[in-house]
């Protein structure tokens, strides 16, 4: 038994990712409520006193102090780095959240408005696709519309109800919000926040996630609770579908690509995240099984919006794990706490990672930011002046790459990029083209077949140079995350 859990801990120890956070906050109270701008570094945060918070941040210059802080305490000696590792030292930034929290110029965070939002705790939280707009809901069963720049109510109303709101959305392509509260019923309304539909008994128990089907109706939505899914119409009465008893709590739902809507995955109470298919069986029944945290629960799932087939998993022992969801794979793990469990993942602007629960909130570097670091990091270790000169000087080396060193940073950036992304077919044939054992060949066939790559090898050569960095590509590819998600309509 002893070697077995060896074994494991060592498994687990090789999945855990070297990626930081760029920045923690914490809050005077806990957060039950969380969102993310769609197309600016904008933090939305609800708590239970009843506090919204809307929080602004630097990426560049948070990136910065990381590295910088970073580089301070590796140049320290072992006891110096003792003493800062019982002080529990961070080389990124943790920033406190509270009524009288001031701002943080020099790394670019500040707080946009801060409002007691609702009398009881804020229950949910969530943007319009523009991202101009914010709702809210609370304990205390209001709803309040808002200008998300401003904080200021637009409209707001109180639910003649008094079973409490667990989750608030508003629909990405019509003026359509939906709640759901604690005992399965979903309420749907207008802008105006008027009340135009109900339908009762979506779930036998509260309403746990609520994901809208925009690839096959505006007005058609999925959801999670109890032990079962839900498809429904927000212009009829009942449900659609419901599926089979899954004998375990359904806790999370998202889709792994939600543009095209194909594969539906959700976190479930004992430590697994199933995998639903619509063209299979009309989301029926789930169709397959991928194991990621053991006795514990999945509260959270959330795509990467990277078009890799992956997702994010957020579990009750405070880790999120990265699963390829065709794959059934566990493929990296984050520890974000290590006494609170994930409650919530978001995406921001720029795809970076978002882990929260209720005693802190986690923005994560993108794993492309930590590869260009550590290309910075490679570079200085190899430069042969090793002076200390300005950033000038610095550039100057640069400049006085060789000819060889080009090749090698734009095999290794070109490299890089491949990996981003699922392979096309005509790259998996090329692929098992390579890997398929070759006929063997005659020695004249050999000497042709050399004197040719000699005749070609400029040509490749100078093909190589010509071959963009990661960064470069990257900003060839920028976009809105609002826009992404729905660009097909």
């Amino acid at each position: 038994m002893g070697k077995k859990s060896h074994k494991k801990s060592q498994a687990v120890a090789a999945l855990e990712s070297t990626t930081a956070p760029l920045l923690e906050l914490k809050y005077d109270a806990p957060l039950f409520a969380l969102a993310a701008h769609p197309t600016k570094p904008i933090i939305a945060s609800g708590l239970a006193n009843g506090y919204v918070f809307l929080t602004e941040y630097d990426p560049a210059k948070l990136s910065i102090y990381q590295y910088d802080t970073k580089s301070k305490i590796e140049s320290l000696s072992k006891e110096e780095r003792k003493k800062l590792d019982k002080k529990n030292q961070k080389f990124w930034k943790v920033y406190m959240i509270s009524k009288n929290t001031e701002d943080d110029e020099n790394l670019g965070i500040k707080q946009l408005w801060k409002t007691k939002r609702h009398k009881g705790s804020v229950r949910s939280i969530c943007f319009n696709a523009e991202g101009d707009e914010i709702y809210t809901v609370g304990s205390d069963n209001v709803i309040k519309r808002a200008d998300s720049m401003t904080g200021k109510v637009i409209k707001k109303c109180e639910i003649d109800s008094k079973v409490a709101i667990t989750k608030i959305l508003k629909s990405q392509t019509h003026p359509i919000i939906i709640t759901g509260d604690e005992v399965g019923n979903v309420r749907v309304f207008n802008l105006d926040l008027k009340q135009t539909n109900i339908i009762q008994n979506v779930h036998e128990d509260a309403i746990n996630d609520i994901v809208q089907l925009v690839h096959k109706s505006a007005y058609q939505f999925l959801s999670v609770g109890s032990t079962t899914l839900a498809v429904w119409d927000v212009r009829k009465e009942k449900a659609n579908l419901t599926s089979e008893n899954q004998e375990d709590e359904m806790l999370s739902c998202g889709f792994v690509d939600p543009t095209k809507g194909d594969t539906l995955i959700c976190g479930m109470g004992e430590g697994i995240v199933t995998i639903w298919k619509h063209e299979k069986n009309h989301f029926s029944d789930q169709l397959s099984r991928v194991k990621v945290a053991k006795d514990e629960s999945i509260d959270s799932v959330i795509s990467t919006l990277q078009n890799d087939d992956c997702i994010w998993c957020g579990s009750s022992d405070g880790v999120v794990s990265k699963v390829n969801a065709k794959r059934g794979q566990v493929l990296e793990t984050r520890v974000h706490s290590s006494i609170d469990e994930v409650s919530f993942l978001e995406i921001d602007y720029e795809y970076r990672l978002i882990s929260a629960g209720m005693d802190k909130l986690k923005l994560w570097n993108n794993d492309e930011e930590d590869d260009e670091e550590d290309e910075e990091e490679d570079f200085s270790d190899s430069s042969d002046d090793g002076d200390d000169d300005s950033d000038e000087g610095d550039d100057d080396e640069f400049n006085g790459f060789s000819d060889k060193e080009e090749e090698k940073e734009a095999d290794e950036d070109s490299d890089a990029w491949e990996d981003l992304g699922p392979a096309s077919e005509s790259e998996e044939k090329e692929q098992e083209e390579e890997e398929s054992p070759k006929p063997k060949q005659s020695k004249k066939h050999k000497e042709k077949k050399e004197e040719d790559d000699e005749d070609e090898a400029p040509v490749s050569k100078k093909n190589k140079k010509q071959k963009l960095s990661t960064k470069q590509l990257r900003n060839l590819q920028k976009h809105e995350h609002g826009i992404r998600r729905f660009d097909d309509l």
